[in-house]
């Protein structure tokens, strides 16, 4: 099967799962989300990138439909959604543990969403993205040096008293990133199941 017919079955996949969920406690805009989830994640799978044009392109139609269909509180909520999310993902994202397409989607999503359910959904969004990657570092045998990494840079970090990271090397599962549109439509989907856990 091609990269284009994998990155599709993946998309298709992810978001059957994610109208599947709504059955339980459904997010606002399933729909469009489950649209803007599909086009995101197939990207993302074929590219490693989402384009600025499907997350511009989304978040206007986002803040277009809420101004439209509910007015300017509509329009407030969405704009505090989209704001949340960039609020909380700028530091992962100076960080570079965070793409700036996986920022601006989980913008659109937020404005889709609002603030509150962009919150709560964002905790099983982070789970799914941190154990994505670790099955991803598990899976090429790498782990053993990730945890090392970490071991080394905790007992320098402690020593020094000086915040110190061992980064992956090049070419390495935990250097390469991971499609974090999957952790996003899994993590959405588990949301819309199980809730937050502590609500």
């Amino acid at each position: 099967m091609s990269r284009f017919g994998v990155s599709v079955a993946i998309a298709a996949s992810l978001c059957a799962g994610f109208l599947w969920s709504a059955q339980q406690r459904p997010l606002p805009a399933t729909g469009w989300a489950a649209a803007f989830l599909f086009l995101a994640v197939e990207h993302d799978v074929r590219s490693m990138r989402i384009p600025n044009w499907l997350t511009f392109g989304g978040l206007a139609v986002a803040l277009g439909w809420a101004g439209v269909t509910g007015g300017g509180e509509l329009l407030g909520q969405a704009l505090a959604g989209a704001g949340i999310a960039l609020a909380l993902l700028f530091v992962p994202f100076l960080m570079r543990w965070l793409g700036a397409g996986d920022v601006k989607a989980m913008m659109v999503l937020g404005a889709l969403w609002g603030a509150e359910n962009l919150a709560s959904a964002l905790f099983w969004i982070i789970v799914a993205g941190g154990l994505l990657a670790l099955l991803l570092v598990a899976g090429r045998g790498e782990l053993p040096d990730l945890l090392g990494r970490w071991w080394r840079s905790l007992w320098i970090t402690l020593s020094s008293r000086h915040i110190t990271y061992f980064a992956p090397a090049p070419g390495s599962a935990a250097g390469g990133g991971l499609p974090f549109a999957v952790a996003i439509g899994i993590g959405a989907s588990v949301h819309q199941i199980w809730g937050f856990p502590w609500a």
